[in-house]
């Protein structure tokens, strides 16, 4: 055996044995009270005397304990879905100045090497954040703004709420999240090694992130110099995140900095409305809208200029440029005093492109100048506030969410007093947190009801139903049903049927040749009884509308 291999594996030993006696005998405190059992899951981090830097992950141990609902959870008790070796850093960017730190994770073997694993039921990874919410004083707005993006259809971070430990000292409720990055279980995208530099496996896949680079060395990062220039609009700066800078092949840094040279290019052109060489060319229409519509509903401080992301798919898988997933919503609906224009509730954050980094990425406010794109955002806000984007669903979620957090919200603010005092940005600063909570509920029935009032552009033709144009007739039906929508790519669509109970009684496939109306017809099999119905139209993860049927009998 290696001697330093042998001598690696000797030092990780006594680590664990000392930091497992740790674990077992510390008095684990939150001022000077000994720690509660909690009903939310427990996270129990010990870095044996090491202190918790930014950069580099250093070695710790962590314990995961979730015995399941209705059930205890003490610190001291023995891990349920991990009990091993972690790496940890402090993450964030403005947030580090606050006492209570968000932190990057990685779970390790006893040899230091990255190890999947599932925690709190999540899919099995090894990158994880745990997200401190502090200035954001109702612990909600990323939860919730995650909560929606994962009912509007594809994949949106995973979370838990969870209360730490570190070190034996309580630090209050955090939010464990999965890390966006490409993987099966996440942002599943091709996989793209250094080996693949030609053909289609040059293509995809890649994510991609627009954000401060103050803190980049110059090949972390590439900034795009169309030459169509579009009025007041900025040069944007592309984070490599997927392949990693240090790991993206010289070629594939040139595809996708020309491709998106090209999209830009050709975004701000005089023909960028063209349907085949235009902007639908390059960019996934339908994550564009989705995207645009949670920036505009939270009036995101952030919003289209930081933690923005963008990912590119294979050409054989379609090839688009997609926007999202989403990312960093503690800064929105209205929790900053520092912006007139991103506390009300009663403006749109699009328009207000600008020549510096201050101002948004203008890509959404010359979209908008399309007909057809605008009356898509129209149409799929008017489908989400059938839905999901119910007044009386948010709520549904936000009451649900402090009940489920119960009395540990108590030891959090005993932990961190902070409730009655401003943290920065705070513009509303309550004595209470039933007061904050109902602050933010306020904020986003305002927002809600302004949007719906203000969300008027002009339509094209065969578009102005809304809801993708989605016609029924006759309902109720017999024998046929007809579906008439509009559609604005050539993406397959599955149409479903499902029963009250949620049971799938019809689906059929359908594949459109070209962007335009199109008229389905669907056969009633004589199997299916006489009720009440829900026809679902879906591409591909997105689900495009819903509509209540009623099949009657045959005479």
């Amino acid at each position: 055996m290696n001697k330093l291999f042998f001598i690696k594996i000797i030092t990780v030993l006594l680590f664990f044995l000392r930091s497992s006696f740790l674990f077992s005998q510390a008095g684990y405190k939150s001022e000077g009270q000994l720690a509660e059992t909690s009903h939310l899951p427990l996270i129990v981090i010990e870095t044996n005397g090491q202190t918790i830097v930014n950069e580099p992950k250093i070695t710790a141990l962590m314990k995961v304990i979730d015995n399941g609902p209705g059930q205890l959870n003490d610190p001291l008790g023995p891990g349920t879905d991990y009990d091993g070796f972690i790496g940890i850093e402090i993450r964030g960017q403005s947030s580090q100045m606050f006492p209570k730190k968000s932190y990057g994770l990685e779970t390790r073997d006893e040899a230091g090497n990255n190890l999947d694993v599932s925690l709190l039921g999540m899919p099995e990874e090894q990158d994880w954040v745990l997200y401190a919410p502090y200035s954001d004083k109702s612990m909600l707005r990323n939860s919730l703004t995650f909560h929606l993006g994962r009912r509007m259809g594809g994949w949106q971070p995973g979370y838990r709420f969870c209360e730490v430990y570190i070190n034996g000292n309580y630090q209050g409720i955090y939010m464990l999240l999965e890390k966006i990055k490409r993987d099966d279980n996440r942002l599943n995208i091709s996989r793209l090694d250094p080996d693949e530099i030609s053909g289609d496996d040059l293509t995809g896949g890649y994510i991609l992130k627009v954000d401060k680079t103050g803190d980049l060395t110059n090949e972390m990062y590439f900034r795009t110099y169309p030459a169509n220039r579009y009025y007041n609009a900025r040069n944007y700066n592309f984070t490599y995140v997927y392949p990693k800078y240090d790991e993206i092949a010289s070629q594939q840094k040139a595809y996708i900095q020309n491709y998106l040279l090209e999209a830009e290019n050709t975004l701000n052109g005089e023909s960028f409305k063209d349907p085949e060489n235009g902007f639908r060319k390059y960019m996934d229409v339908m994550s564009f809208v989705d995207f645009q519509v949670i920036q505009e509903l939270t009036n995101n401080v952030d919003g289209y200029r930081y933690s923005t992301f963008f990912y590119k798919k294979k050409n054989s898988a379609g090839g688009k440029l997609f926007a999202g997933p989403l990312w960093d919503f503690d800064l929105c609906y209205g929790n900053v005093n520092y912006s007139d224009h991103n506390l009300s509730t009663e403006t749109w954050l699009y328009p207000r492109y600008g020549p510096n980094e201050s101002f948004p990425m203008h890509w959404w406010a010359r979209l908008m100048e399309d007909g057809g794109y605008g009356s898509a955002f129209v149409a799929r806000w008017r489908v989400l506030r059938e839905g999901p984007f119910r007044t009386d669903s948010i709520m549904t979620y936000i009451d649900n969410t402090v009940l489920h957090l119960g009395a540990a919200i108590g030891r959090n603010f005993t932990r961190w007093p902070i409730l009655g005092t401003y943290v920065w940005p705070n513009y509303y600063v309550g004595t209470t947190y039933e007061q904050e909570v109902t602050w933010l509920k306020n904020w986003v029935t305002a927002r809600l009801n302004w949007m719906d009032a203000n969300i008027h552009v002009t339509a094209l033709p065969d578009t102005s139903a809304g809801g993708w144009s989605l016609k029924v007739y006759p309902n109720p039906v017999r024998e046929l049903l007809n579906i008439s929508l509009y559609l604005y790519s050539k993406i397959r669509l599955d149409v479903e049927v499902f029963d009250l109970l949620g049971r799938k009684v019809i689906q059929t496939a359908y594949k459109p040749e070209a962007a335009g109306v199109h008229l389905i017809q669907l056969t009633v099999p004589g199997t299916v009884a006489a009720g009440y119905y829900i026809l679902q139209i879906r591409q591909g993860e997105r689900i495009l509308g819903r509509q209540k049927l009623i099949f009657a009998s045959v005479p």
